[in-house]
């Protein structure tokens, strides 16, 4: 807003920003809200950093001509002058693994990968403990590698859950096929047949 075209203010010189008030008791320029001065000369006031702004404490302030803006920070939601944590986790923004755990934090998010992955949670790649020997097989049964775990199979010769594997008598059960002309040897996981003489 320029001067009042008044010859009292005129005269003043206000600054171009400046508004003449030429009905006060003696006319004078007054720089507008945002700027300081005496009204002849009007600067911006930086109302971030003299702490003159309403910002949240979550957002960052900008200073602008006669004024400031506010922009909550990444992590955050708002007009600026209120922010409230994003939970990226539930609203599936986050750049996690498919294979790792989101956890929400204040103002961001972590990821861990899951149980039988390793990485830094946003990638993660799948450990064969089996190769590892991280596997609790038993020593008589075969591990096989699955994506995120594994599993246990007791071998021939042997019965269990494959973490407990017992030796499978094939003399007393009759699974041997021994000749009935000959001694049957249970030996561990297998047997043997010997002729009678």
């Amino acid at each position: 807003t320029v001067c009042d075209p008044d010859l009292a203010c005129m005269a003043l010189n206000c600054d171009p920003l400046a508004q003449c008030d030429g009905n006060a008791t003696t006319p004078q320029c007054v720089c507008p809200t945002g700027y300081s001065g005496d009204g002849q000369t009007c600067v911006d006031v930086d109302e971030c950093a003299t702490d003159q702004d309403d910002c949240d404490v979550n957002a960052q302030c900008t200073n602008t001509q006669g004024g400031f803006a506010c922009a909550c920070n990444e992590g955050y939601q708002g007009d600026g002058k209120s922010c409230t944590d994003v939970d990226e986790c539930a609203a599936g923004t986050h750049a996690c693994s498919a294979n790792a755990d989101c956890s929400n934090t204040v103002g961001g998010y972590t990821c861990a990968c899951k149980s039988g992955y390793s990485g830094d949670g946003f990638g993660c790649t799948d450990d064969d403990e089996c190769m590892l020997g991280t596997a609790n097989c038993s020593a008589n049964a075969n591990c096989t590698n699955t994506p995120g775990s594994f599993t246990c199979a007791c071998k021939s010769g042997y019965s269990g859950d494959g973490v407990t594997c017992t030796d499978v008598n094939e003399c007393t059960n009759g699974s041997n096929n021994c000749s009935t002309n000959a001694t049957c040897t249970n030996t561990a996981g297998s047997f043997t047949c010997a002729c009678n003489t």
